[in-house]
């Protein structure tokens, strides 16, 4: 049975406000990662494309060993035997998919906006000891108002989120005493959701996601660890993978490329912090990202619950790509702004200054330079290489 790989990466947008029509930014960032899904389809699979993206990407796509796949921008000829995978369940995908007679296995709405929600991993770092020092659940103005000066005593850069948010999207960053408009933008959500989450801004080491398979019932699965890089900002920009697999080495790290037995506890709170979702009617796709930093003391420490996404994460998606690894190679899946950085033209350029150009095997373009007409500004690119040491450098970036 074909797939239908619906891309809603505006899906946190969409639990947090249903009833709005997405903005026209929203609308672009579906339009321009909807080629990503090419890591985990395979011949025959359809892809929304929601505003046209040129036969000649996916011509070169297939010539650089990536599927066959069918992209359609019209939703109303899809086969009824064909099964829906969203980004995220939600509520009206679920019904607009149960309408179109599609083949569907969706957990419930209650438990994907439980599973989503920064009040429940706030919940559970608070539960099991694992959260930032100085991190709040805050109900209204005046409890950020009493809660912002005992984190600034220890930390002058702070981070509030939203309930639900996405890849550094939904939050505000701070610096000393909130301004006037980080106070209207706290006020609205609140007003909004009833909450928001205020933490302290630390001094990143890595991170890193870790990818879960969920059954409705059963034992869970680890698929793997993929280590993220992150800009400046903390927001994603691309993943790293290779042939190994961390729940190999979690008891003998000894031949494990990625040191996986500096994460070993982060994975099995994030174990726990999955089966927990499970029991609460989640199943499907789950990535949890961790990170390691450094404290006031400078001393490296780990929070083991960074975020918790019930849905497919473009690190879940990074592993599809290990089936494209030559032998002893490892890969990045870099992804950035055009201006930023991701080259377009020089098919040979990596786009990144950490990673040596003689170290680089082969590189392959996986966004198109076009949709709709218009450049693409999300960009997006394999690189493959030999040497693990441009690996590393990148999980420090």
């Amino acid at each position: 049975m074909p797939r239908l790989f619906y891309g809603n990466f505006d899906f946190e947008h969409r639990l947090a406000d249903a009833g709005n029509e997405p903005s026209q930014v929203l609308k672009r960032l579906n339009a321009e990662l909807a080629s990503s899904w090419l890591a985990i389809a395979d011949d025959g699979d359809l892809i929304w494309t929601p505003s046209p993206i040129d036969t000649q990407f996916w011509v070169e796509a297939v010539q650089n060993q990536l599927p066959n796949v069918l992209p359609i921008t019209s939703l109303a000829h899809v086969p009824r035997q064909t099964e829906l995978i969203p980004w995220g369940w939600s509520d009206e995908v679920r019904k607009w998919g149960a309408r179109s007679g599609w083949q569907m296995n969706a957990p419930t709405d209650e438990a994907i906006r439980w599973a989503n929600s920064r009040a429940t991993s706030a919940e559970l770092e608070q539960r099991w000891s694992v959260g930032l020092p100085d991190a709040a659940r805050i109900e209204s103005v005046e409890q950020f108002q009493s809660a912002l000066p005992r984190l600034l005593a220890s930390n002058e850069r702070w981070v509030v989120k939203a309930l639900f948010s996405m890849s550094a999207r939904e939050r505000i960053l701070g610096r000393g005493p909130a301004t006037a408009s980080e106070m209207n933008w706290i006020r609205r959500r609140i007003l909004a959701q009833g909450v928001v989450f205020l933490e302290p801004w630390v001094e990143r080491i890595e991170e890193i996601g870790m990818q879960f398979d969920v059954p409705a019932t059963g034992s869970l699965r680890l698929m793997g660890v993929t280590p993220m890089r992150v800009d400046e900002r903390g927001q994603y920009a691309g993943s790293m993978f290779s042939q190994d697999h961390p729940e190999d080495h979690l008891e003998n790290s000894s031949d494990s490329q990625w040191d996986h037995h500096e994460w070993a506890a982060a994975i099995t709170v994030g174990l726990r912090a999955a089966e927990i979702l499970q029991s609460q009617g989640y199943f499907g796709p789950l990535g949890i990202d961790a990170m390691s930093y450094r404290d006031s003391t400078g001393a490296r420490q780990i929070r083991p619950l960074q975020d918790i996404n019930a849905r497919w994460t473009m690190g879940r998606l990074s592993l599809g790509w290990r089936r494209l690894l030559r032998r002893d190679e490892h890969g990045v899946w870099v992804h950035g702004a055009r201006e930023h950085g991701v080259q377009q033209k020089d098919e040979e350029s990596t786009g990144d200054e950490s990673i040596h150009e003689e170290e680089v095997t082969r590189t392959i373009r996986t966004s198109p330079l076009f949709v709709g007409g218009i450049p693409c500004r999300h960009q997006s690119r394999l690189i493959f290489h030999r040497e693990t040491t441009a690996v590393r450098r990148e999980s420090q970036r």
